[in-house]
């Protein structure tokens, strides 16, 4: 049994992980992935795992950055309004001062 195949469980003691079982696959670094990815086809389910694992990991990235640019676009617009509320204000006191000095 191989290091990365052995995991500690909760209760402390450690259990081997099923040989190419979801968790399995997510315990592999992604040197490994390519290692199996490069050997190609004739590994059969092994690559299929490998190339999953690789587009489940590319997904979950592009959703952070995703989730990032979109928190990023909230903060701008939010931003854009308090600005531009700010001016209303101030043109509005200019406007008033104007009117009453009048």
């Amino acid at each position: 049994m191989d290091v990365d195949e052995t995991v500690i469980g909760q209760d402390g003691t450690s259990a081997a992980l099923e040989p190419y079982s979801a968790e399995w696959w997510q315990e592999r670094t992604t040197v490994e992935l390519r290692d199996i990815i490069k050997r190609g086809f004739s590994l059969g389910p092994t690559y299929d795992g490998a190339v999953a694992e690789t587009e489940r990991r590319a997904r979950e990235a592009l959703r952070r950055i995703r989730d990032q640019n979109d928190s990023t676009a909230r903060r701008n617009a939010k931003l854009r309004l308090i600005v531009l509320g700010a001016i209303l204000a101030i043109v509005l006191v200019i406007g008033l001062v104007e009117w009453l000095t009048v």
